[in-house]
């Protein structure tokens, strides 16, 4: 049986590791550091936004120079046309580093527009799962080896978020779980856990010892049943005691310790987050999303609350995922996407004008993911699913206003296609993304290298977008 697959007293004791600070000071011996090492002395944070169910980057960053290979494919009479001009056309940017080629975005996106021509947005384009590099040759004759179960949402989803292309092994973990184990110490030793998600459970997060938090956007974040009563001081002497309990009676046996310990890390990790959860904005918050009131606005404001608050939570590093779903656009592409295009450019134009109102902009750099692109080649009033695919980061450390990667030859059937649909072969791996990100968030070469095992194979580990 495959890893995975296989329940384990040890995978249990390591899942449950790293989730309180006693878990944490565990886990930092287990990587070979001391509790006692020293701390960063400076913060920075990786926001995830990702955007479930395959988004058509073929919409979103377009040729405005050789935009007849656009328009042959994607003609008006499709439907699925963005005009190079005129009422509706796309919103036109100038790489610094294309040699005066000059490409578009999609309408609905113009802050991000801003923020390119503000050098603090990169577009890094045709990024994908990669085993290896592939051509259009070694992928149709399998001489190369391609990713498992392309094309599909879920595994796609997994491979993204993990770096690991077999698809038998992309639930172990999650590369920014990966980067946490390894930056485990640049935090306090009695931190709450560096990964955050406000949109569920994910894999993303999840390392060998550090584990991920689903935290609400509001509310109480904790155990079912845990009380909510206005007596003063009720609730911190419940969860003092419950503490109290857990703390003085650990079970002599291991997997129930290790389940007591996650539950103590619970409780402590609730008590420190609720306050910031629940919170006001303050100015530089509210300022920032003024009018920006969407769903992923919501979850990048508590972001945003938890970066105010950081350290209250012992953190000198943070990650964070959030999410916006509805990218599925097998029909209605047009309309769902300029709706959808709008909250992104919004919020996460609104996120960075938070970070710049506390000072810390050039600390926190946002990205894009996604399960997949679609096809270039429209099936209807919509698209099928794809490979590579453009994707954004953003931040006031980022080196933007530039192009990265290899914007793909739009020939269908052509070098980039692997079938005649506009299914484009990346030429950039979600690896060399990832490892960009990792570097600048603090990991060093020699941890780079295991983290993304996959890296070497590929001809530039750092692409220096950030």
């Amino acid at each position: 049986m495959t890893g995975p697959l296989v329940f384990s007293r040890r995978r249990f004791l390591q899942q449950a590791g790293a989730f309180s600070a006693l878990s944490v000071a565990a886990s930092l011996d287990k990587i070979g550091l001391s509790a006692a090492s020293a701390q960063a002395t400076d913060y920075k944070a990786l926001v995830c936004v990702f955007l479930f169910g395959g988004y058509d980057s073929n919409h979103v960053l377009l040729p405005f120079d050789g935009y007849t290979a656009y328009n042959t494919v994607r003609s008006p009479a499709t439907g699925l046309n963005i005009p190079q001009t005129g009422a509706g056309s796309m919103l036109q940017i100038a790489p610094t580093n294309t040699g005066g080629v000059r490409y578009g975005l999609h309408p609905s996106m113009t802050q991000m527009q801003a923020l390119f021509a503000q050098n603090r947005l990169a577009v890094v384009a045709n990024v994908g799962t990669l085993v290896e590099p592939l051509t259009r040759t070694t992928y149709r004759n399998r001489t190369g080896k391609a990713p498992q179960q392309l094309f599909s949402h879920s595994d796609q989803q997994q491979q993204f978020m993990t770096t690991i292309s077999q698809a038998s092994l992309t639930g172990v973990t999650g590369w920014a779980g990966r980067v946490a184990d390894k930056v485990a110490w640049m935090n306090s030793p009695q931190a709450t856990p560096m990964a955050m998600s406000f949109s569920g459970s994910q894999t993303f997060g999840n390392g060998t010892y550090s584990k991920m938090l689903a935290l609400p956007t509001a509310g109480n974040f904790g155990f079912t049943g845990d009380s909510t009563t206005a007596l003063p001081g009720s609730v911190a002497y419940e969860r003092a005691a419950a503490r109290s309990i857990l703390l003085g009676a650990l079970d002599a046996n291991q997997m129930t310790q290790a389940a007591q310990r996650t539950m103590l890390g619970a409780r402590d990790a609730s008590t420190k987050l609720n306050p910031t959860i629940n919170s006001a904005d303050g100015t530089a918050i509210a300022n920032a999303f003024t009018g920006v009131n969407s769903g992923l606005a919501t979850q990048l404001r508590a972001v945003a609350r938890v970066i105010r608050d950081r350290a209250t939570f012992g953190h000198n590093r943070e990650i964070f995922f959030v999410s916006i779903g509805g990218w599925d656009t097998h029909s209605g592409q047009m309309t769902g996407m300029a709706t959808n295009l709008t909250q992104v450019s919004q919020a996460m134009a609104a996120f960075y004008q938070a970070t710049v109102g506390l000072n810390i902009a050039d600390k926190v750099t946002q990205f894009t993911m996604s399960d997949f692109n679609r096809t270039f080649k429209p099936n209807g009033t919509g698209t099928d699913h794809a490979w590579g695919g453009h994707h954004f980061v953003l931040g006031g450390a980022v080196q933007g206003g530039k192009l990265y990667g290899a914007f793909p030859n739009l020939a269908l059937a052509g070098p980039d296609d692997t079938s005649s649909e506009g299914r484009w072969i990346p030429t950039t791996s979600m690896e060399q993304y990832a490892a960009t990100m990792a570097s600048w968030f603090g990991v060093v070469p020699a941890d780079i290298a295991q983290i993304f095992p996959n890296l070497y194979r590929f001809p530039t580990a750092n692409l220096g977008f950030v």
